[in-house]
C-alpha cells in the first residue's frame, strides 16, 4: 500500500474543502488538505521500526515553521495554493530524500520539486472558473503554524494517518 509524507494544512480546509472533495480525488479518498514532503514514500508493510526511527530522526531536528498562503499557482490540469516561504518545505523534501534516496519526490518524474496545497485537479476553463473565486478570498492569506510531518497511507477504505511526526520546537496545541 502507497504511502506519502505530508504536511496537513487544517487551517486552509474552510476556503478549500469543496473544491478538493469535487476536483481532487486524494481528498475524495481522505488525504486533509497538505503539501507534499514526500511522495510515493515506501510500500506501507516495508516501513519497519529502523525506518520509523529515521523519519524521526529527521524530524525532530527540523524546526517547526510558519507559512501563509496568499497566492494561486497552476501546472497543467491542476491549480494550487503557494506556500510562502517554500523554502522550509524544499528543505525538509530535500533532507528526506538523502536519507531515503529510493524515494525520489514524486517518483523523480520532475527535475525540481514545486511546493503545492492542490485545490483543484481538471481542466482549463473549470480551474480558471475556481481561480476566479478564490483569489478575492486570497486577499486575507491562510497562515499556518508547521508543527509535524504525517506518514499516510493509502489504505483499501482511502488514506489514513499512520502517524504524526512533532518538528523541532513544535508548540503544544
Amino acid at each position: 500500500m502507497e504511502t506519502a509524507l505530508v504536511l496537513c494544512i487544517p487551517e486552509a480546509e474552510g476556503l478549500v474543502s469543496t473544491w478538493r472533495l469535487k476536483y481532487d480525488p486524494s481528498a475524495a479518498r481522505g488525504m486533509p488538505a497538505h503539501v507534499t514532503a514526500l511522495f510515493p514514500f515506501r510500500p506501507f508493510e516495508t516501513i519497519d521500526p529502523t525506518c520509523m526511527a529515521k523519519l524521526g530522526s529527521i524530524f525532530e531536528v527540523f524546526p517547526s515553521f510558519e507559512v501563509r498562503f496568499s497566492k494561486l499557482g497552476r501546472f497543467p490540469g491542476a491549480l494550487w495554493l503557494a506556500p510562502e516561504p517554500a523554502e522550509p518545505i524544499v528543505q525538509l523534501t530535500n533532507a528526506l530524500a538523502a536519507a531515503f534516496p529510493d524515494c525520489p519526490p514524486y517518483g523523480g518524474a520532475f527535475r525540481d520539486s514545486i511546493p503545492h496545497l492542490t485545490v483543484a485537479i481538471g481542466d482549463q476553463p473549470l480551474l480558471d472558473s475556481i481561480a476566479g473565486q478564490l483569489i478575492g478570498a486570497l486577499a486575507m492569506p491562510i497562515y499556518s503554524h508547521v508543527a509535524a510531518c504525517s506518514l499516510f497511507a493509502h489504505q483499501p477504505e482511502g488514506w489514513r494517518e499512520a502517524r504524526r511526526f512533532p518538528l523541532f520546537g513544535a508548540r503544544a496545541g
